[in-house]
């Protein structure tokens, strides 16, 4: 037998099989686009991933959620030691890090569009609170107890007038507090909160709490605290499948085959050798037949 028609059919096979397999696996994602002929689209264009990414997301996206990320996996996350932990050092080491004072933060956020209002309202809050105590509150024996310090002071009349006077001096307060109650308590107020706010960050948090895990540690429980009654909502907010899904869905056609060639052109390499091998078994084969 002449040794052209032996070596031949095998060369043949397997360059067929070669590169019918390596035809195959890019037509898996090329080409990216459909091409047409007039109005006619050709067939296999786009590629099956291309084709079928919308598709492919949808799943993706739902499969890695039901088995990776569910509401229950996140929950046992959130509230682990080990995830509190690291939230409660990254606020600690933020607090501590704070060169700017308590009012310059405040400041910033009055300025911002979303929690000027915010911040605004509280402060509305907190003097409209300051004010109800102190009109609330019994000043008829703050002043008896002060016209008894001043007595050695004051003429004895003056003093025993003060002490019968106590309690109608402290319903006057109480009007006038009712009548002009807000413009003499806000600007006090503020004039307070600058007063406390008017240092570093870092330096009130170091003495609050002069040992850094203390304070840690109370960031720790507050937060565990709070998960141990809303992580459920905030679980539920989170729509993993609903991200991965958006995220492929704005992945250009190249960078979903460049994903998955990463992870498996090995293994595709494998199968275009195989497909070589196999197509020169069969020439070889054809050979005795």
């Amino acid at each position: 037998m002449d040794p052209i028609s032996v070596i031949m059919p095998p060369v043949i096979g397997g360059i067929i099989g070669y590169f019918t397999n390596d035809l195959a696996i890019k037509m898996l994602f090329r080409p990216y686009k459909p091409m047409y002929l007039g109005r006619l689209r050709l067939p296999f264009t786009p590629g099956i991933v291309p084709r079928r990414l919308e598709d492919l997301a949808v799943l993706l996206g739902r499969e890695v959620e039901a088995r990776f990320f569910n509401a229950d996996d996140l929950e046992i996350l959130f509230q682990s030691q080990e995830f509190s932990s690291t939230v409660a050092e990254s606020i600690t080491d933020m607090i501590f890090s704070r060169r700017s004072s308590l009012c310059y933060v405040m400041e910033g956020l009055e300025a911002s569009e979303t929690m000027g209002a915010a911040v605004s309202s509280a402060k509305q809050g907190l003097c409209a609170k300051a004010l109800e105590i102190l009109r609330d509150f019994d000043y008829a024996p703050l002043i008896r107890q002060t016209a008894e310090e001043l007595a050695g002071r004051l003429p004895r009349a003056g003093a025993a007038s003060l002490i019968n006077l106590a309690p109608a001096l402290s319903e006057a307060i109480k009007e006038y507090l009712g009548e002009h109650g807000e413009e003499t308590i806000y600007p006090l107020v503020e004039r307070a909160l600058v007063d406390f706010g008017d240092r570093p960050v870092k330096d009130m948090a170091q003495e609050a709490f002069p040992q850094r895990e203390k304070l840690c540690a109370a960031i720790q429980k507050l937060y565990l605290d709070f998960m141990s009654v809303y992580v459920r909502k905030v679980v539920e907010s989170i729509d993993v499948g609903g991200m991965i899904t958006e995220k492929l869905r704005l992945m250009e056609p190249q960078a979903v085959e460049a994903l998955i060639l990463s992870v498996v052109n090995r293994e595709f390499r494998y199968v275009v050798w195989l497909g070589g091998l196999l197509g020169a078994i069969i020439g070889a084969v054809n050979i005795f037949i």
